[in-house]
């Protein structure tokens, strides 16, 4: 039913592999990358290991920590931080860094693939988990001329058949040796044993280690240096609290994976659209600036509003923090930010979003772990097509408005794209964005993208990890149906099904029809009952709870048909506001719903007449958006 996924998400910032997942080029694991690195240690190959997680990372973001070897730092950049940020720039073939997992902590993962030039990376927990049986053996055997830098406990300590030329010895607080006697400790080894040449630096001293290695290394790269970290704790501190030792464990058992760090690339510039939502852009932009996946630029393309509206002011400041924008100056529709960032993006992956979307702060994240598994178009409102002709049956949605456990193939995406950059020309290169100019956009990316092989997907929308979806349903439900909103503009409905059709007719293979036992199975999955048919029940049930009362429905003539389609009204059930001699047609023995955008400044006049919001009316464009 669904394509070749084979990592998902169950819990907060963790990826798991399936375990039923066959041998891809594009996957390394913690057991071949522990192979590949001893054997080179054994040949006596020169190169540096150096090793990133959790704790250099609290230091580098200026986060309060308490280390596990007896060190701890308070809130604010140190010393020791800032110089392991800076560690970060090596770019060198004999130069490896080792860095956070996505199975063990994602967001870490993704912050350093970002702050990292250098694609010589493996795991920062190579010597455990699942391999630390085989490097207890393997270390103790091990046979070379060697220098220790160590704890101070370490003093005295037989380090398997190691040859220790010297041993240098670190304090318990490495926040303050590195700001005190850092330095001094380093030119000291750089004096006594810098100029040697193929001999074992085993060093394991917490975040000090990456700063020993990274100067020795720069100093005299004919040496083999590695970061063995706690690996060596049964040896320096005569004890370990890691999980990893005991063997029977889930954490020894652990057989870590990342991808390949030369097969993938995890660039990605967002554009941002503002059109009649102003108020919307700076939350969306801070959303889109904390993403866990960092974007490598963020860009604006504002369309102009209708001649006669009044004029959108952006805020400056958020202006100044872009790599780009575009204000219009006359009304262009929907299909310009795709050709504003085909013009302007330069990164493989791009992300584009709606003006009333705000994204999780996993969503780059999430998109860019399935398009690295499986190349195609991912979104947050993701549609299928039940039937060409949506008289039988409205599309319906997977995504943040029917959250999907798995990854689905969709026909249409919404609200935000995910893509590489070259889908942008395949869109472009089709003739309907000189046709319709308010719709089709979506569709036509799918439609472009299909001719090329590639599909559209859902990607997975856990109801318990929000982090993880395109647009966060508080928001979502906020703005989606404000006055701004085209999908509650019937002009733009129908100019959508016209799209829709002109495209089916002209090729576009909808799921339907290429694949209809999929969709069946979807439909038994999301749409039971259907949107519909759960909305209008939970109304009828929501009108007995009032009192049974009948439901009047009034509000703007744009919503007429709208209204009309989803309950099944005739004209006479729908009543159009007038404020023709000031008058309101409030129903005092029915249950009032108002559709329109006027709502805020309703209810105020309708609780001064001593009506009850929730008892005797209710903004009815909710019922719209969930439909």
């Amino acid at each position: 039913m669904k394509d070749n996924f084979f990592i998902s998400c169950k819990s907060e910032n963790h990826w798991q592999l399936d375990e039923t997942y066959r041998n891809d080029e594009k996957i390394i694991s913690l057991k071949d990358e522990y192979k590949k690195y001893w054997k080179k240690i054994v040949n006596g190959e020169n190169f540096a290991l150096v090793r990133y997680a959790d704790g250099e990372r609290a230091l580098m973001t200026g986060k309060k920590i308490i280390g596990r070897d007896f060190w701890q730092a308070e809130q604010g950049l140190t010393v020791l931080g800032r110089d392991l940020k800076n560690s970060l720039g090596v770019v060198d073939k004999n130069f490896v860094y080792g860095i956070s997992c996505p199975c063990c902590d994602s967001a870490a993962y993704y912050w350093y693939l970002r702050h990292l030039e250098n694609c010589n990376v493996t795991f920062s927990n190579i010597w455990v988990n699942a391999n630390f049986a085989q490097f207890w053996e393997d270390f103790h055997n091990l046979e070379r001329d060697a220098v220790l830098i160590t704890n101070y406990r370490g003093q005295g300590k037989i380090y398997g058949r190691l040859n220790v030329k010297k041993h240098y010895l670190v304090g318990d607080d490495c926040v303050n040796f590195w700001e005190q006697q850092g330095q001094a400790l380093i030119q000291k080894i750089i004096s006594e044993v810098g100029h040697e040449k193929n001999l074992l630096f085993a060093v394991s001293a917490g975040p000090l280690s990456e700063l020993i290695i990274k100067a020795l290394y720069e100093n005299n790269p004919d040496n083999c240096y590695i970061d063995f970290g706690s690996a060596l704790d049964l040896i320096t501190h005569g004890q370990s609290r890691a999980s990893y030792v005991q063997s029977n464990s889930p954490t020894s058992k652990l057989n870590c994976w990342m991808f390949a760090p030369d097969k993938i690339s995890i660039d990605v510039d967002v554009l941002l659209s503002a059109y009649k939502r102003p108020h919307v852009l700076a939350q969306q932009f801070e959303a889109v600036k904390n993403q866990t996946l960092k974007p490598r630029r963020i860009f604006l393309y504002q369309d102009a509003v209708k001649a006669g509206e009044n004029k959108i002011v952006l805020d400056e400041k958020i202006l100044s923090q872009l790599d780009g924008y575009e204000i219009a100056n006359e009304n262009g529709g929907v299909w310009k930010r795709f050709e504003y960032a085909a013009e302007k993006t330069l990164s493989p992956y791009v992300c584009l979003f709606d003006d009333d979307t705000i994204p999780g702060n996993r969503w780059l994240e999430n998109c860019h772990m399935h398009a690295a598994q499986v190349e195609g178009i991912y979104g947050a409102n993701c549609m299928v097509v039940r039937d060409i002709d949506r008289s039988k049956g409205k599309d319906f949605p997977v995504g943040w408005r029917n959250p999907n456990e798995k990854t689905f193939e969709v026909d249409y995406v919404g609200h935000s794209w995910f893509i590489r950059r070259e889908y942008l020309n395949w869109m472009l290169e089709q003739p309907y964005k000189n046709r319709y100019k308010y719709s089709g956009e979506d569709m036509c990316l799918s439609y472009a993208c299909l001719e090329h092989g590639i599909k559209t997907y859902a990607p997975m929308h856990p109801k318990e990890i929000i982090s993880l979806w395109g647009s966060i349903p508080k928001y979502g439900n906020q703005y989606g149906v404000d006055k701004a909103a085209l999908c509650l503009n019937p002009v733009h409905e129908n100019e959508k099904q016209l799209a829709l059709s002109e495209m089916y007719n002209d090729g576009w293979k909808l799921l339907f029809e290429r694949n209809p036992a999929y969709v069946e199975e979807l439909v038994k999955i999301f749409v039971q009952p259907s949107p519909n048919e759960l909305l209008t029940e939970n109304v009828k049930i929501l009108f007995k709870i009032l009192g049974k009362k009948p439901p009047a429905f009034i509000g703007d003539e744009n919503y007429s048909q709208l209204v009309k389609d989803l309950f099944e009204l005739v004209d006479v059930e729908y009543t159009p506001i007038s404020d023709k001699n000031n008058v309101l047609n409030v129903r005092p023995y029915a249950f009032n719903i108002f559709f329109t955008d006027d709502y805020p400044q309703l209810k105020n006049f309708l609780e001064t007449l001593g009506l009850k919001e929730n008892e005797h009316f209710i903004d009815g464009r909710f019922f719209l958006m969930l439909a």
